[in-house]
């Protein structure tokens, strides 16, 4: 029975969207060798998409493991392993190789190390980030959803480089924007230059202790149907009309906004430290 009961566990319907997760972050990283193999960029566009599958997948494999009343510890440690590979190591190759493709057409010359080690640090700290998780959660329900994150989660981090990556390609046929060849030029040089340097910047926020909301969490909780609709159409509707520039702008927003918010928070709790300790402020 208790052998029966495990592969049940190993089969159920989470595990199995987990482990699709995985395959498409693996699928990934081999576009991202074809791409180097044949000297053709444009594979690292269907890399990126892959990623993006792999999101909604890790979403969508929490939700039916609450809805099932089948979450376990073994799904828990499974995701974290998934996600370890698609949002840890596969988002920075994808985008560090497209750096290396592409930066000589741009006349981008960056430090040959800062390619290699900035997705090392990342991946390092996307590795930290979900240990840390897992031993902040190892007693909680496993039934239970998150509302908030301590760190930016690994998905979140992921949709940065990845968002470059589809940005790079998109704005090229974008029809927001009327861009010359010079500008079209310009914000792809732009895009290259700036992505060993916002890798690093996913990796400190990260391991960090900023906190960050769950994203579709958010986007389901409400009391009113009607939002939670409303909510649906409005990012489907703006995912529509540019995708990629879409993608690349919740990334960013996502990602920096909550560490902006914390820095008034933060200076009036030292204003009022300060205040506290003045002349009169308190005494043993």
């Amino acid at each position: 029975m208790e052998g029966e009961s495990r592969q049940t566990n190993v089969l159920s319907p989470q595990n199995v969207v987990t482990l699709a997760n995985l395959a498409s972050g693996v699928g990934a990283l081999l576009l991202s060798v074809s791409a180097v193999l044949h000297d053709d960029p444009m594979r690292l566009y269907q890399a990126a998409l892959w990623i993006v599958l792999a999101t909604v997948l890790d979403a969508v494999d929490g939700k039916l493991a609450r809805m099932t009343g089948t979450a376990s510890p073994l799904g828990a440690q499974l995701d974290s392993l998934a996600d370890a590979v698609t949002f840890g190591v596969a988002p920075v190759v994808v985008a560090s190789t497209l750096v290396q493709l592409a930066g000589d057409d741009f006349g981008i010359h960056m430090h040959p190390r800062l390619l290699v080690v900035a997705p090392i640090i990342y991946a390092c700290c996307a590795v930290l980030r979900l240990a840390r998780f897992n031993v902040d959660h190892a007693e909680a329900d496993q039934l239970r959803g998150h509302d908030r994150f301590r760190g930016l989660p690994t998905p979140g981090a992921a949709g940065v480089p990845v968002g470059l990556t589809l940005a790079y390609f998109g704005i090229v046929d974008t029809k927001l924007f009327d861009l010359t060849p010079s500008t079209l030029w310009a914000v792809q040089s732009v895009i290259l230059t700036l992505t060993p340097f916002l890798i690093l910047a996913m990796a400190m926020l990260m391991v960090s202790r900023v906190p960050y909301p769950h994203f579709f969490s958010w986007m389901t909780r409400s009391t009113s149907p009607v939002n939670t609709l409303a909510k649906f159409v409005v990012v489907l509707g703006l995912l529509l009309l540019e995708p990629e520039i879409a993608l690349l702008a919740a990334a960013l927003l996502f990602a920096f906004v909550p560490p902006l918010l914390m820095v008034p928070r933060r200076l009036r709790a030292a204003r009022r430290r300060r205040s506290g300790s003045g002349p009169g402020g308190g005494g043993a």
